[in-house]
């Protein structure tokens, strides 16, 4: 299972719940100086962290799909059953059952399911918090160690009790060590295959952030040998903390992340309406169906809109043609551009902070996603408009230019160039830059993918359809295809805005 974060409507009064996933979220320090055009608030913007569990998911759905999982077997899935019924959650299992589809183990409807109607039901207790963990190793834990880390030394150690846990018929029932085919998991040669696509960062920093976060709990795992073993190696806690990052929900009512046991079992389709919620007054997490379903009919939920580069490093699985696929836009002031450090003052001071290198210095520059443009003669939604501004702000050419922008966005609404410049060369002159930026993307990415179809020429009869290999090279195939297609909507949009003449106001 998997998911990331956007907003959602509350279903029944039931309060918002999140998808666990790193993506957007960053840690911030301020700083605030006086420029020419007022309060700078300069965002220093450290490695990507682990989101706060208050963030919000959202709606999604094109093709089914879920991570690539050993079948739960039956002996497995009768006792994780009478263990549900056991603890007093017959409600979770009343309308489904789980099964084996195309992508591994799913849920099936046992009867009619009609939209609106609840399929499943998880009360507070069954769900797994990281105040379970012992208080001994909470103790242990320097303060800063995320939640994330905490449910992965719970799963540890309820693996380490083997079948004296109380969880073990759930703990049984999650991927075995090299199930999970998450990025961090792809060897370096397999990393290299999505070198131009965030990804690639994102991967880099994930792993850095497990490595940090497996030396910072060290102290525990070493004093707590009977709790977790003699030793935890960190190719253990790397898996556990994967398997947490594909199941786990931030629950807003709750201010925790938490594991929901069952929820394991839902497969992600990018249409799906159906969220997980939960209702605080009640105390239970629920789905609602968003459709019918026959009996014997797969039920699906939404993970969230997630890209492809999101859905193979939260959850190791890729769909084709996603439909929330995005790519990561690159832009910076050139360190040779005089008017360098007047543009940065002017970006800064409107809310656009640049990133700044572990060193401190401004890299002068931002990433931007941009998503499909539906139309390449309509306004270009997909497009961020704070892209747009920036490449407006880079074609400045003098001073004079700049603090006219500055006044025009304190008369509007403080955003800045977020509309087209009254000077129609200089607007496609803007456009006309972010369209080659976009082209010189495009070839990048085009190169790549030429590079997938030979090595899966030449491994294609040495690997199973299903080994890890194959698998990381198709789902590598899929960011990079998906990218290439937001990619070239979003050119043929530019290519139709760069000419004076057809300049949009």
């Amino acid at each position: 299972m998997q998911g990331i974060s956007n907003g959602v409507e509350d279903t029944g009064g039931a309060g918002k719940v999140s998808r666990g996933s790193e993506r957007e979220l960053k840690s911030h320090k301020r700083e605030t100086k006086e420029t020419m055009w007022g309060t700078l608030s300069r965002a220093r913007r450290s490695m990507i962290c682990l989101p706060h569990p208050t963030a919000v998911c959202s709606n999604v759905r094109t093709r089914i799909a879920g991570p690539i999982v050993q079948p739960v077997s039956y002996k497995e899935q009768v006792e994780f059953l009478d263990w549900l019924k056991e603890r007093g959650q017959r409600d979770a299992y009343l309308s489904t059952t789980v099964g084996i589809s195309t992508h591994g183990r799913a849920l099936f409807a046992t009867r009619p399911i009609q939209a609106g109607e609840r399929v499943l039901r998880v009360s507070r207790d069954l769900l797994i918090t990281p105040d379970k963990l012992p208080k001994e190793v909470t103790k242990l834990l320097p303060q800063d160690v995320s939640e994330w880390a905490r449910l992965a030394l719970f799963l540890l150690a309820e693996q380490h009790k083997g079948q004296e846990s109380t969880w073990s018929p759930y703990i049984s029932c999650l991927p075995p060590l090299g199930a999970i085919h998450s990025t961090v998991f792809w060897k370096k040669e397999e990393l290299e295959l999505v070198r131009h696509s965030s990804l690639h960062r994102e991967t880099v920093q994930r792993k850095a952030i497990i490595g940090a976060e497996f030396a910072a709990v060290q102290p525990a795992l070493q004093r707590c040998t009977h709790i977790f073993g003699e030793r935890i190696a960190q190719t253990d806690f790397k898996h556990a903390y994967a398997t947490v990052c594909s199941r786990a929900w931030g629950i807003e009512a709750l201010q925790t992340l938490a594991l929901v046991p069952f929820v394991d079992f839902f497969n992600h389709e990018s249409y799906c309406q159906a969220l997980l919620s939960y209702d605080e007054e009640q105390g239970y997490a629920e789905v609602i169906a968003d459709r019918d379903y026959a009996v014997g009919s797969q039920v699906v939920l939404s993970y969230g809109r997630l890209p492809n580069s999101i859905l193979a490093l939260d959850f190791g699985f890729t769909l084709p043609e996603n439909p929330h696929d995005q790519v990561e836009v690159w832009m910076g002031v050139s360190r040779r551009d005089e008017l360098r450090k007047l543009k940065l003052q002017l970006l800064h001071a409107h809310d656009m902070p640049t990133f700044l290198h572990a060193d401190g210095s401004d890299s002068g520059g931002s990433g931007f996603n941009i998503r499909f443009v539906k139309s390449a003669i309509g306004r270009g939604k997909g497009i961020p408009h704070a892209l747009r501004a920036f490449a407006r702000v880079l074609c400045v050419d003098n001073a004079q230019e700049l603090t006219e922008m500055a006044a025009e966005a304190t008369k509007l609404d403080g955003r800045l160039a977020r509309r087209p410049l009254k000077d129609k060369n200089r607007e496609a002159q803007a456009m006309s830059l972010l369209l080659a930026r976009l082209e010189s993307m495009m070839q990048q990415r085009h190169s790549a993918l030429l590079t997938l179809r030979l090595v899966e020429t030449c491994r294609g009869s040495n690997s199973g359809s299903k080994s890890p290999v194959t698998v990381h090279v198709q789902m590598a195939g899929a960011v990079v295809s998906g990218e290439m297609r937001v990619l070239r909507s979003a050119i043929a949009w530019l290519r139709n805005h760069c000419s004076p003449s057809t300049v949009l106001t």
